[in-house]
């Protein structure tokens, strides 16, 4: 049965909802706030290696398969070039290795001379380091655009630069959402908006615990060719973009970050970031940053996925990391809202349902 829809937000998790919603026939309406989005802001790594327990390991590597699969529709820029990892003591770096083994994970421990021919132009080379060859990264500047128009072609609308106050309800269920402008109403409301989610749900006495996780993301002008390579090292995590740009989060570990606050100021972060940069690799002794943007991660109170239904008619996708999950959570949820959840695909989703927090 044909449903409509009204997907509030238009980050990677509401692009790609929509997508799945459409091309299974329903009539999907996109409802953007405006501003920047997590998504546009985030460093693109596309990765399993990083994950809290064993479930969300294998959350992130079907993520990265659901990234294949979508990558045939979308043509999104999204490069494969593997990940070499030294960011880490050396107990723990061999501990991550025969975990990830042990999960079979594409995973390799390289020596020195192997990461030198690798990355030439490092200035110092680790003794060893972790390679997992099946990591890539998406350009997140334009990455929504591209589920967007591939979701417009197949019939969806997209509705930009309108405010959602509240969800619509109407005998205790969700029949759509209000905006200063008037009411929308659907069949169904997908709440996809990132760090807005929480209190959007709030409108019906709903808690999204999410936590502050604010961070600086700093790109150089387009650089000549250096890095083969998504570098996670103990300076920091960096690769470059098919422009040429270098991108850089301002703090090491940025993914296992959990300042609430950012203690200085976007020049005396990326200033101090981009020395780190120049340390790091030959060949970019001159390169200065060209450009700092504060990101807001929709981060969950522990730190796990939340999706699912919130109340009937309403439906909830909050996540980070939203770049390396956005099309499995997209898969897994349109098949959840219109009943084509399969044993696998909802034990997959068990450990991330909104009702963990009211029933903990």
């Amino acid at each position: 049965m044909v449903q409509s829809f009204i997907v509030v937000g238009a980050g990677i998790i509401g692009a790609a909802t929509a997508l799945q919603l459409a091309k299974a026939g329903h009539a999907v309406k996109i409802v953007q706030a405006g501003g920047v989005d997590a998504t546009s802001t985030s460093f693109g790594w596309i990765n399993a290696s990083f994950f809290l327990n064993d479930d969300h390991h294998h959350l992130r590597r079907a993520g990265i398969a659901a990234w294949h699969r979508v990558l045939q529709n979308v043509p999104a820029s999204v490069d494969w070039q593997g990940c070499l990892c030294w960011d880490m003591s050396p107990d723990d770096m061999e501990a991550t290795f025969t975990q990830l083994r042990a999960f079979d994970y594409p995973v390799e421990m390289i020596a020195k001379s192997q990461i030198q021919k690798r990355e030439p132009a490092l200035n110092a080379a680790p003794d060893q380091a972790l390679f997992f060859p099946a990591e890539g990264a998406a350009s997140p500047a334009d990455l929504s655009r591209h589920f967007l128009t591939a979701a417009q072609a197949l019939g969806a609308k997209l509705i930009r630069n309108t405010y959602v106050s509240a969800l619509k309800t109407k005998n205790g269920r969700v029949i759509g959402i209000e905006t200063p402008q008037g009411d929308m109403l659907a069949d169904q409301v997908v709440i996809a908006a990132g760090t807005g989610t929480a209190a959007i749900v709030g409108s019906i006495g709903c808690d999204i615990p999410l936590v502050p996780r604010p961070a600086y993301i700093l790109r150089t002008a387009p650089q000549k060719k250096v890095l083969h390579h998504i570098l996670a090292t103990p300076q920091g995590e960096i690769r470059q973009e098919p422009s040429g740009q270098i991108l850089m989060p301002v703090v090491p570990g940025h993914q296992s970050d959990d300042a609430e606050e950012l203690m200085q100021t976007p020049t005396e972060a990326a200033d101090a970031a981009i020395k780190r940069l120049h340390a790091i690799c030959g060949g970019l002794e001159n390169a200065d940053w060209s450009e700092v943007t504060r990101a807001e991660r929709p981060m969950p109170r522990d730190g796990f996925p939340i999706v699912g239904p919130i109340a009937d008619g309403a439906y909830v996708g909050v996540l980070h990391s939203g770049i390396t999950l956005g099309p499995i959570i997209a898969e897994l949820a349109a098949k959840d809202i219109t009943g084509r959840l399969d044993n696998a695909d909802a034990a997959m989703l068990a450990p991330y349902r909104p009702d963990r927090f009211l029933h903990p």
